[in-house]
């Protein structure tokens, strides 16, 4: 029996899925047949401040236009306007607010001497890349942004996060399995490059303040990287192939919340989930074979891998 296209679509988030909870991960990518928001329901106010809140940021380093920048930000919302989680401090605008913080930041300079680079003549913000794996697994992302140093040449890849946590720690994102991939992306703008840093820039929303963690990534970290991708498509083979995708339990309440499919994923997966139609299927491949900026296989990376060791 093949494997199910939406299962072989990988990216960072889908993975922290995988990793919490292999039934999770199926159920979710299977289209869930999911039960409507419940009244007072947050989720979208907080998907739609992190994606405000990181559009800003690229977009006032792109054009430094503060004006624009927060018109962006309207169009950006997704969310209706007035809707708020005042549990995490996050709304259209306060998110503006983070915006303007951030503008502030630079005009005292924050992130002096560093532009944005370039690719393919366009600023390189939100850049898109898919990486093609064996079995027609594909790994695809985005990366924030990447700025050079204009006195040093010294690379930097912006990586912009959201968080009502309050207190930080560098072990949540110095070994992040996202800020090494990166460097697939960088092996296209700068063939030469050794080694760059992965710069966390992430706001505290409860204290309406930015915390700043820079990270140094070597080539050498990327070879663990690689072979851990393939790893991950090993395992999701692996339960493909036995039929079962384990249940995690001490994922079934997590970040102050119960799973979404708690209490109904011990449910057969033909009745959770929906078949994927000729049509889905179809739709699945021209979503692969879109114009992705960058476009890898994954002999691509082990040759660039090998020609810098």
């Amino acid at each position: 029996m093949d494997t199910d296209l939406r299962i072989k679509a990988l990216s960072y988030s889908s993975l922290l899925t995988l990793h919490s909870c292999p039934r999770k991960y199926q159920l979710y990518k299977l289209n869930t047949k999911k039960q409507e928001p419940k009244e007072g329901d947050t989720s979208s106010v907080t998907f739609a401040f992190g994606h405000t809140v990181g559009l800003g940021i690229q977009e006032y380093i792109t054009h430094h236009d503060e004006d624009l920048t927060i018109w962006k930000c309207f169009l950006q919302w997704e969310a209706d306007l007035l809707d708020e989680n005042d549990k995490q401090k996050k709304s259209f605008w306060l998110a503006v607010a983070a915006v303007q913080r951030f503008i502030s930041m630079c005009k005292n300079g924050f992130l002096r001497d560093w532009e944005l680079a370039t690719y393919n003549g366009k600023p390189a913000v939100e850049l898109s890349f898919i990486v093609r794996l064996p079995n027609g697994f594909t790994y695809k992302g985005f990366v924030d942004a990447v700025l050079v140093n204009t006195l040093t040449g010294e690379v930097m890849i912006l990586e912009l996060k959201t968080t009502s946590a309050t207190n930080l720690s560098s072990a949540a994102y110095k070994n992040s399995f996202q800020g090494i991939g990166y460097s697939i992306v960088l092996d296209t703008l700068f063939p030469d490059l050794s080694s760059y840093t992965v710069q966390y820039l992430i706001y505290k929303t409860k204290a309406s303040e930015y915390d700043s963690m820079p990270f140094e990534k070597f080539y050498l970290d990327r070879a663990l990287w690689i072979r851990t991708l393939m790893l991950e498509v090993d395992t999701i083979m692996m339960y493909e192939n036995a039929g079962i995708y384990p249940m995690h339990g001490e994922s079934c309440y997590d970040f102050y919340r119960e799973c979404e499919y708690y209490g109904t994923c011990t449910l057969s997966t033909e009745v959770l989930t929906t078949a994927l139609t000729e049509e889905q299927k179809q739709e699945l491949i021209r979503a692969q074979e879109e114009d992705f900026q960058i476009t890898l296989t994954i002999n691509d990376l082990i040759q660039a891998q090998l020609a810098k060791e």
